[in-house]
């Protein structure tokens, strides 16, 4: 649960940070007697209730009123505890009721809201997530261009902290694992695997997929560690390729080790069509594109320094052509003599050579062991002092435009969530936690 505590704590101190960049009501949530854990959780039997209370406040710098609301809790698409914000509540979302359901407050001030948790009669024992939830939004006009109508963009603030109820009787774990399918963009491509929470707590599997061929031969392995799983919820959880598929036919040989020792095991096959490899890789290809998209050649012949210097030969050659025709005395030999040079140097250029096949072994006849946990992901090194002569990219001068994939974070050893940042214009991608990081390191990298 500790991905509840932190989505209820980055309500605190988000507030005070959007009050500096904010003109205007700026809201904050916080639980009332939880202030180390930041969250609800009440062991509650069916039927029974308990009242609790929130602290609205208004750190803004202008009035306002903040809309107060429950939501279910849910599984995110990468795992991890999200909310369902946009539709009424109908689980442990729904046994929450608010006194309020609207505040109004000046700025500087504060006020408790009450509310009660009812367990419905007959609910099953289990570990049920909802959250309540404070909602402002404003919106955002773009500057009009003289052909162009304005664009309005309308920010919705959520602050949300959940309410756990624990509903005592037998503890069940047990997952199920479905099809698989692929899919990806920017050269960014995936595998998504269904796996679905069929038991009645919150838990943190880790797993791997393997992944073969049609022949049986292995491609690639794929361990993987997920977050908070809510039980009752389904996802089809993306994993991140190494090495890119070509289209074709495979078999995801998938393990998921659940903490407790339950080990699940499945083998659903999937395909990939030419047409999700060309979406996946037509914009961009971080990753290694398939060998029917991009040569396979490993060789270390310097092919880019070779075509160099054929293309400085062919500026000479249409230089000498024009001093031939400004100086008609010149023999028509020299033009002979210089042709010639230029034909025994493209001669002499070398043939690409053929890659050769590597072999691959075999699919093992045996099932999968199960995997040892996963450990986390340790606190990037701060990349190297810039070469002597290295430059940033005119583009990106004198920034660059990061895009960042959110859903790919990586929690590292020193408990800092960080996420691919890349650069839309020179294609720079590094592991940053934030904008600020990323071009940090990018100054290091390729200063300006």
């Amino acid at each position: 649960m500790r991905r509840l505590a932190a989505l209820a704590f980055a309500g605190l101190v988000l507030a005070p940070a959007a009050h500096a960049a904010t003109k205007g009501p700026v809201f904050g949530l916080r639980a009332v007697g939880n202030n180390e854990r930041g969250y609800f959780v009440y062991t509650l039997s069916a039927g029974a209730s308990q009242t609790g209370a929130v602290i609205v406040s208004n750190v803004g710098t202008a009035a306002g009123t903040v809309k107060l609301f429950t939501a279910d809790g849910t599984t995110g698409t990468t795992t991890g505890t999200v909310y369902e914000t946009d539709k009424q509540p109908t689980r442990a979302g729904s046994w929450v009721t608010l006194s309020e359901t609207a505040v109004t407050l000046a700025p500087g001030t504060s006020k408790r809201v009450a509310f009660t948790v009812h367990v419905p009669a007959g609910t099953t024992a289990g570990q049920w997530v909802g959250g309540i939830v404070a909602e402002t939004s404003h919106k955002l006009t773009a500057a009009k261009s003289k052909q162009k109508a304005n664009v309005q963009i309308k920010i919705r603030d959520l602050t949300i902290i959940a309410v756990e109820s624990n509903v005592p009787g037998p503890s069940r774990t047990g997952f199920t694992i479905g099809k698989v399918t692929t899919g990806g963009r920017r050269g960014f491509q995936q595998v998504f695997v269904h796996v679905a929470n069929i038991g009645n707590v919150l838990v943190k599997p880790t797993g791997r997929a393997t992944i073969f061929n049609s022949k049986g031969v292995l491609v690639e392995t794929l361990p993987f560690t997920m977050d908070t799983f809510l039980p009752q919820t389904a996802i089809d959880y993306p994993i991140l390729l190494k090495k890119a598929l070509a289209a074709g036919d495979y078999v995801a040989a998938v393990t998921l080790r659940v903490p407790g020792g339950q080990t699940v095991h499945a083998k659903p096959s999937f395909s990939v069509s030419q047409a999700d490899v060309k979406q996946v890789f037509t914009s961009a290809s971080p990753t290694q594109p398939p060998p029917t998209l991009a040569s396979s050649s490993s060789s270390s012949t310097p092919w880019p320094l070779i075509g160099a210097a054929a293309g400085g030969l062919l500026v000479v050659l249409l230089l000498l052509l024009w001093l031939l025709r400004r100086r008609r005395d010149t023999p028509a030999a020299a033009l002979q003599s210089v042709l010639a040079a230029a034909a025994a140097e493209e001669s002499s250029l070398p043939e690409p050579p053929t890659a050769p096949e590597t072999a691959v072994p075999a699919m093992p006849a045996e099932p999968i062991a199960p995997i040892a946990p996963v450990a986390p992901v340790a606190a990037p090194a701060p990349p190297p002092p810039a070469p002597a002569g290295s430059e940033r990219p005119a583009a990106c001068r004198p920034y660059h435009f990061w895009e960042v994939a959110y859903d790919r974070g990586q929690l590292g050893g020193d408990g800092v969530w960080r996420f691919p940042h890349r650069c839309q214009n020179c294609g720079l991608e590094l592991l940053a936690s934030d904008v600020a990081d990323a071009s940090a390191q990018a100054d290091r990298l390729t200063p300006s």
